[in-house]
């Protein structure tokens, strides 16, 4: 639940009904805005596209500039068109940059075709952003195939982006970020860090836009983002680092206010509907949430089931304790039934953390990590117990967080692998950021946990999935060295999951 800290409980839910007025203007061009005319380029963050549907999308990008009106809202106009001939224009308008919300841009696009690529750009008087592309989702049926990306904790001062301009050439047709799109701290003095910023650690909403902007300043960043559309979830350094619920695990002064900023930036910078920021007013208005949590349908090849693993923590040490909170338990359990309703042939469940546990020898609740599954053991019992229940055709479970891939088999008693396997789980690297274990120290936990397919530590790097109906083979690509703009790239290892199996290791490495 976030409260308001620091003005009257009155005039806060005034304004934000003023707020979600505005928001619901805007989302068709209209209410008042100012001709701005920037003296370079406004789209220096890039574009993007995310939230598809079988019929559209969301187009985003948000306006930067020295003479930018911070005050008044901006009317930009968007146009989307056949990828290959931007003359051949499909659908156009218009959508307020609001002043209020850093003058992003959320403009959602509907009535295409289904299963179709388009070509996307946005316009501010003579100015033409970056070209961008998007897709829209299969309506019916089961297509044959999909290629996505996962990927994960990007932390800027460890590393450059090359992982993004390799995973640009793989082309896949979504990429899934699980987490820790920015990190909080001050800038990096570590031994790791090959580039800097002169920020503070973010504590208010302007620290929270600031530390984006440097993030989204990276062009290998904005390349992927423009390349395809993006399902996104946060993890904790959105926020604060290791935060469950209204848990400030640092007792940081004003938490609540702290991340409802840190939550407005999220919106602010990411390929959301605008329906997600004003369900989230009317949520405060409610005291409750900014719901992020998802299901998207790819057909009936796979649905993804995006969860938010922070937000609705509970961390008291009793029955009620739970990583997602109960509401978002009863949808996910219902989004798992649905599936095996439909004979959806691959039920993806894409969270932010490791579910496989990492106490295999103590047993459940013993000896466990408070920031993972291990820690909410009834909780992930619950999921597991749907799972049995509705036995989809095949689960797979994506997560991040970790810092290092975790290739494992999770059964119907984690602590008994002679148990029956329900799901795979992939945990991919990190993008950038650093692991403090060694291979060594990482080697001699997978021993102990023999649930463990594959641990590794030193690579940093992300994931390639390609679902067809009978297989899921999953690549997990590794730089050669993060701290090098021209890195190279290769195969750690590939896994196979047939259709109605679990995991193993792919005969051709």
């Amino acid at each position: 639940m976030i409260r308001a800290t620091t003005c009257g409980r009155r005039a806060f839910l005034l304004g934000l009904t003023a707020f979600a007025t505005h928001l619901v203007l805007s989302r068709n061009g209209t209410g008042a805005t100012v001709a701005w005319r920037p003296e370079g380029s406004p789209f220096g963050l890039g574009v993007a596209s995310g939230s598809p549907t079988h019929d559209g999308f969301v187009l985003w990008t948000r306006l930067m500039g020295e003479n930018l009106p911070t005050d008044q809202d901006v009317l930009v106009d968007w146009e989307v068109f056949e990828p290959d001939d931007p003359t051949r224009i499909l659908a156009k308008g218009a959508t307020a940059a609001l002043a209020q919300l850093a003058h992003s841009v959320h403009a959602e696009v509907a009535g295409l075709a289904a299963d179709r690529w388009y070509g996307y750009r946005f316009r501010l008087g003579e100015w033409v952003s970056t070209i961008g592309k998007a897709r829209t989702l299969p309506q019916a049926g089961t297509p044959a195939r999909i290629r996505f990306a996962y990927a994960s904790c990007q932390h800027w001062e460890h590393g450059f982006y090359a992982g993004y301009r390799h995973m640009l050439a793989e082309q896949p047709e979504l990429v899934l970020f699980v987490g820790d799109y920015i990190y909080e701290y001050a800038s990096s003095t570590s031994a790791f860090a090959v580039r800097h910023h002169q920020l503070p650690a973010a504590r208010t909403l302007d620290d929270y836009r600031a530390r984006y902007a440097i993030y989204k300043s990276d062009p290998w960043l904005q390349a992927m983002h423009a390349h395809c559309p993006w399902l996104v979830i946060w993890d904790d350094h959105e926020v604060e680092n290791d935060y469950a619920g209204l848990h400030s695990l640092y007792a940081t002064e004003h938490f609540a206010k702290m991340r409802a900023a840190a939550y407005q930036a999220y919106y602010e910078h990411m390929p959301l509907r605008p329906s997600t920021m004003l369900a989230g007013v009317e949520g405060l208005l409610r005291g409750q949430e900014l719901r992020i949590y998802d299901r998207v349908a790819f057909g009936r090849l796979a649905t993804f089931h995006l969860l938010d693993c922070r937000q609705y923590r509970n961390v008291a040490v009793d029955k009620s304790r739970s990583m997602l909170g109960f509401p978002q338990e009863q949808w996910l359990d219902e989004g798992i039934g649905e599936c095996t309703r439909q004979g959806v042939h691959w039920n993806l469940i894409v969270q932010q953390n490791r579910i496989t546990p990492a106490n295999y020898p103590s047993g459940a609740g013993k000896n466990a990590s408070v920031d993972r599954w291990d820690g909410f053991h009834q909780s992930r019992e619950r999921l597991i117990g749907s799972l049995v229940r509705h036995r989809p055709r095949n689960t797979l479970i994506i997560g991040g967080d970790i810092h290092q891939n975790w290739v494992a088999r999770l059964h119907r008693d984690p602590y008994d692998i002679r148990s029956p396997v329900v799901a795979s789980e992939f945990v991919g690297t990190s993008i950038t950021s650093h692991m403090g274990r060694s291979q060594k120290e990482a080697e001699r936990h997978a021993a102990q946990n023999p649930h463990t397919l594959l641990v590794n530590t030193e690579k940093r790097g992300y994931g390639v999935v390609d679902l067809t109906p009978e297989r899921a083979e999953v690549a997990l690509r590794v730089l050669d060295d993060p701290r090098q703009e021209d890195s190279g790239i290769t195969t750690l290892a590939r896994f196979v999951v047939e259709d109605g199996q679990s995991v193993r290791f792919a005969t051709n490495q």
